[in-house]
């Protein structure tokens, strides 16, 4: 956990210097300082420490990214966005890493620190992250009115092609807005008849003492 904040930690600092349009202080001295004092905040908070192996691969994550995006620093429009709406029944919250683009349209990014995903073997993992970057598009369209052209997975363990992206597509954001908002209605309505036959989301679960599910 300490690895992914002390990568996303200091990726949120060259963004930062970004958005105040300071692209020449996104450098390797500058990137250094963000993250060792970011290591030393956070190492301190969590009561958790890398090795030097680890520190280093974080570090070279980081500087992999400022490289491939030292010409994109312009497109940024906003950084660690809050975002959130009130539906008559539930209220909607997120928090966006990252978006980007010009006037007509935005993208939205989620960032990773790890390698990316085989797409055959994790695809119940990528199709969670996909619903989960419709309703950041949908959050965002809504509050703000922008029209969101991409939506992006950006994993800075990979250096080569760190993107998966999935495209905008209105239908497939008003289905999982849908699913949405059926499993608040089950919730609101204590209606739990479908249980995970997965022991890795059982193992997980907030709910595994109290579920006869997980006592069978």
């Amino acid at each position: 956990m300490l690895f992914g904040i002390l990568v996303h930690e200091t990726i949120e600092d060259i963004h930062r210097a970004a958005l105040r349009n300071e692209f020449s202080e996104i450098n390797d001295a500058n990137i250094e300082a963000w993250f060792n004092s970011n290591y030393e905040t956070f190492s301190k908070k969590e009561h958790a420490y890398l090795a030097p192996a680890q520190l280093n691969a974080a570090l070279k994550q980081i500087k992999t990214y400022a490289d491939k995006n030292k010409n994109n620093w312009s497109q940024i429009k906003q950084s660690e966005v809050d975002v959130s709406l009130v539906k008559s029944d539930y209220i909607i919250e997120g928090k966006i890493d990252l978006i980007r683009g010009d006037d007509n349209s935005v993208e939205i990014v989620d960032f990773k620190s790890e390698k990316k995903p085989d797409k055959n073997l994790m695809q119940d993992r990528l199709e969670h992250y996909r619903r989960q970057l419709h309703i950041y598009a949908y959050l965002v369209e809504q509050r703000t009115g922008q029209k969101v052209s991409n939506m992006n997975l950006y994993y800075t363990g990979e250096a080569e092609e760190p993107i998966i992206q999935f495209p905008y597509k209105k239908t497939a954001i008003e289905e999982t807005i849908a699913v949405f908002d059926d499993t608040v209605h089950n919730i609101m309505s204590h209606n739990y008849k479908n249980l995970s036959k997965d022991n890795r989301t059982c193992n997980n679960c907030d709910f595994k003492h109290y579920c006869k599910n997980r006592q069978k």
